[in-house]
C-alpha cells in the first residue's frame, strides 16, 4: 500500500481518524515502528479467563484448533456438552490431536496411535495396545479449565498451571428475554492485555485520540482482582475481572463484554459481545457494536506503534494509570519485568 492510500496521512490530526474497516483489514493500519529482536513488552501471557470461542459454534463431539496463549491447542465439546481444551500435541510422538482426533465421551483420542486423553485432567486414560500394566505418569497433555458462560466458551490460563482464583461473572442481560440476541465484533491487534487495559484509566487520551470536548473525571476503584470505573454521572460503568475481561454498561443503550485473549505475548484476539434492550429497536445491538467498534479504530494505530515505557513520566492527574499497573502485577505468575 502506498503512503497516500493509508487513511492516516501524516498521523497529524486530532482526533485520530475513524476507520471501522481497519478492524478486519490490517493492511489499513499504518505500522511505522521498526521491529527489533527484543520483545515489545516485558510481560508473560497473563493469568486469567479469556474467551476462546462462541458457544453456539461448537456442537457436542466437535473439535476446533487454534493458537492461543502462545500454544497450539484443541478445543472440543464432550459428548455430554462440556467444553474442554488441551495442548495439541500428543505426549507419545507429537501428533497433532486436532487433525483427525476423535471425541469419545469426555475424552479425545489421538489419531496417530489411539492414545486417549481426559480433557479435564490431561491424563492419558488408555493406550489401546502393548499389554501395558499401567499408563506412565508422563503420558499427559496440558489441559485448561473451561466454562461456558454468557454464551461464550472461556478458558483459564495460568503460567504455573494453577487453578482459577477469580470467577467469570454471569452477565444477566445475555439471558434476559427483554434484551436482544448478541452481536459480536472480533479483531486482532498487535499489543498486550495490559496495554489495552490501561486505556480504561488513561482519561486524557479521550480528548486527543477520540475528540471528546474535555478530559473526563471518572471514578476508579480497585478491590482485589476486581476494578470498576464510573463516569458520565453513573451512566457509564465498566467493571474489570482480571486483566482481560471487562463488562461495560452504558445506561439505556448497551451492555457488552470485552475479552482480550492473548494469541501470544505480543498479539491479542479481541472480542466485544454486545446486547441492547429490545425496547430500543431490533437493530439496537448492531448499532451499538458498529458505533463503539468504530471508536476503537482510532486506538489501533496508537497501540500497534507504541512501545512500553517501564517508568513513565506522568502528571498528578495520571496517578490512576500507575495504580492500574500495580493492580495488574497480580495476574502474572512469572516475572512481570
Amino acid at each position: 500500500m502506498s503512503t497516500t492510500e493509508v487513511p492516516y496521512p501524516g498521523l497529524e490530526a486530532f482526533p485520530m481518524p475513524r476507520d471501522p474497516d481497519a478492524l478486519a483489514d490490517r493492511s489499513r493500519r499504518p505500522i511505522v515502528r521498526t521491529p527489533t529482536s527484543e520483545p515489545r513488552f516485558p510481560f508473560p501471557v497473563p493469568d486469567g479467563w479469556f474467551v476462546v470461542a462462541e458457544a453456539r459454534n461448537l456442537a457436542p463431539g466437535e473439535t476446533t484448533t487454534m493458537h492461543v496463549f502462545g500454544e497450539d491447542v484443541v478445543l472440543y465439546r464432550t459428548d455430554h456438552g462440556e467444553p474442554r481444551m488441551v495442548d495439541a500435541y500428543c505426549s507419545h510422538l507429537g501428533a497433532h490431536i486436532g487433525v483427525g482426533g476423535r471425541v469419545e465421551g469426555g475424552c479425545i483420542r489421538c489419531p496417530f496411535h489411539g492414545w486417549l486423553y481426559d480433557g479435564q485432567t490431561g491424563k492419558c486414560e488408555e493406550i489401546p495396545y502393548g499389554d501395558m500394566d499401567r499408563i506412565p505418569s508422563q503420558a499427559k497433555v496440558r489441559s485448561y479449565p473451561c466454562i461456558e458462560r454468557n454464551q461464550m466458551i472461556w478458558a483459564w490460563h495460568h503460567g504455573a498451571q494453577e487453578q482459577p482464583f477469580y470467577e467469570v461473572p454471569e452477565v444477566e442481560e445475555f439471558a434476559d428475554n427483554d434484551w436482544l440476541p448478541y452481536e459480536i465484533v472480533e479483531f486482532d491487534v498487535a499489543t498486550c492485555a495490559q496495554e489495552m487495559a490501561e486505556n480504561n484509566v488513561d482519561f486524557a487520551h479521550f480528548q486527543y485520540v477520540h475528540g471528546t470536548d474535555a478530559i473526563p473525571d471518572d471514578e476508579f476503584h480497585l478491590d482485589g482482582t476486581y476494578k470498576r470505573t464510573v463516569g458520565a454521572g453513573g451512566n457509564f460503568v465498566r467493571e474489570g475481572f482480571g486483566l482481560g475481561l471487562g463488562v461495560l454498561r452504558i445506561a439505556g443503550m448497551t451492555t457488552f463484554i470485552s475479552s482480550t485473549t492473548p494469541i501470544d505475548r505480543e498479539n491479542l484476539k479481541v472480542r466485544w459481545i454486545f446486547t441492547a434492550p429490545k425496547a430500543n429497536g431490533p437493530d439496537a445491538a448492531r448499532q451499538a457494536a458498529e458505533g463503539l467498534s468504530a471508536g476503537v479504530s482510532q486506538d489501533l494505530p496508537i497501540w500497534e506503534n507504541k512501545r512500553y515505557v517501564d517508568r513513565p513520566v506522568v502528571t498528578k492527574s495520571e496517578k490512576k494509570l500507575l495504580e492500574q499497573r500495580e493492580w495488574a502485577k497480580q495476574f502474572y505468575s512469572g516475572d512481570a519485568g
